[in-house]
């Protein structure tokens, strides 16, 4: 991609900078910097995405490649939500929006879906927490927020039972209420990186350390040399700097089905059908998006996942839960067969923030890591903040204090 032409196509922004003039602004360097990042899921590409629009030689590596079955940021579809309690996280996911919607029209792919987002509960107290999002999300500008009673959940959506719902908060599509294609996603960004000059390689990078400092990087039968070195490897940090953050970060399981839909049946599909959750369910999910099916996810799973050596199969008792689940609050699914099945990993932070900060032994090596659950929408903001304290320019310092690397552990 030419330089002009991201420029032209790079227009309003969040947080206190615009997307995005790419002139290198070298305050440390009078050369470019070569930067090697190892994991190219969404924190991993959309870093190295940043460094190589502004100016750096960045090469990508990743095990198995971008999108891979094996990776957080795998899988078919994921969630764009700005509601959150902490307004940094508000404006991330808004900025990180807009990232994706620009990516769209420079490399023409479809990549997000106005789906919007219905977030119903049982429980009346759920209105005011609902009320309370609307007001937030219409200070930053979003105004597609409404807060459901019964019947008009019932009018709307007939295909969901709600007799049992109170309430709902319906965001309808834009940052609060959109389906992102990660697996496409990722590879996007990818492609893109590649085609301004960017070099991706499918290697597992391991470190090579010498007194606490990382001097290279092991991939395959190469030794890689740079001036700097970006772990963003999800589930696969823990074990690459086990003494670090093995006692800070949690990976634990996800399961992910998907259940048939009735023949000639299109209720629910996108986009007949917005991403759903029912508030302390234990259940939320997807319409059915280019014809993959019925998309249901359990959580919380507390149990651990190594992304190495563990079977990604669906155990009996969770087809189980999901059939009973769908047969209760999405009735014309009852009987409908599982037709596909995904185990995927969601690594924690302490605190459930993400983390991004620089190795305590190695100033020139950093870890970008623990989506926590909510982290794939936060991308390409995530990306470059990451490329902008790397290469030493002006960042929100509230963003430093969220993301550092906490003394605490579990």
């Amino acid at each position: 991609m030419k330089r002009r032409k991201f420029v032209q196509l790079s227009g309003m922004g969040i947080i206190g900078a615009p997307i995005a003039d790419f002139s290198p602004k070298w305050s440390r360097f009078t050369f470019s910097p070569e930067i090697i990042v190892i994991g190219a899921g969404t924190f991993g590409v959309w870093t190295a995405y940043h460094l190589n629009q502004m100016g750096a030689k960045v090469t990508l590596l990743d095990a198995y490649g971008p999108g891979n079955s094996r990776a957080s940021s795998g899988g078919e579809t994921r969630l764009i939500q700005a509601d959150n309690d902490n307004q940094v996280y508000v404006q991330s996911a808004i900025r990180s929006y807009n990232w994706w919607k620009k990516l769209e029209k420079v490399s023409g792919e479809r990549l997000v879906l106005s789906t919007g987002r219905l977030a119903m509960s049982q429980q009346e107290i759920y209105r005011q927490h609902a009320l309370s999002r609307k007001r937030q999300l219409e200070s930053q500008g979003i105004n597609n927020t409404e807060v459901l009673n019964q019947d008009e959940i019932r009018y709307r959506w007939p295909q969901i039972y709600s007799d049992d719902i109170v309430t709902a908060m319906y965001n309808g599509g834009g940052p609060s209420g959109s389906t992102l294609l990660a697996r496409k996603g990722c590879q996007v960004v990818a492609r893109e990186f590649e085609k301004n000059g960017g070099t991706l390689t499918i290697a597992q990078g391991i470190p090579v350390v010498k007194n606490g400092k990382v001097e290279g990087i092991r991939a395959g039968n190469e030794s890689l040399k740079a001036q700097f070195y970006v772990f963003a490897c999800g589930p696969w940090l823990p074990k690459i700097f086990p003494e670090l953050l093995m006692p800070k970060l949690k990976v634990e399981r996800r399961d992910v089905l998907f259940v048939g839909t009735p023949p000639g049946n299109n209720e629910f599909s996108y986009p007949n059908l917005p991403e759903w959750s029912v508030y302390k369910s234990g259940f939320y999910g997807f319409p059915n998006i280019e014809g993959r099916g019925f998309k249901v996810v359990i959580y919380p799973d507390y149990n651990s996942f190594d992304p190495d050596t563990d079977e990604r199969i669906i155990n009996s008792y969770q087809v189980k839960r999901t059939h009973d689940f769908v047969k209760q609050r999405f009735p014309a699914l009852s009987g409908q067969p599982i037709t596909e099945s995904r185990v995927c990993q969601v690594t924690n932070s302490i605190d459930g923030n993400f983390i991004v900060d620089q190795l305590p032994s190695s100033e020139n090596t950093w870890i970008v890591g623990a989506g926590s659950g909510h982290g794939f929408k936060h991308g390409p903001a995530i990306g470059e903040y990451t490329a902008k304290r790397i290469l030493g320019e002006q960042v929100d310092q509230e963003f430093d204090q969220l993301f550092k690397l906490k003394e605490k552990a579990f």
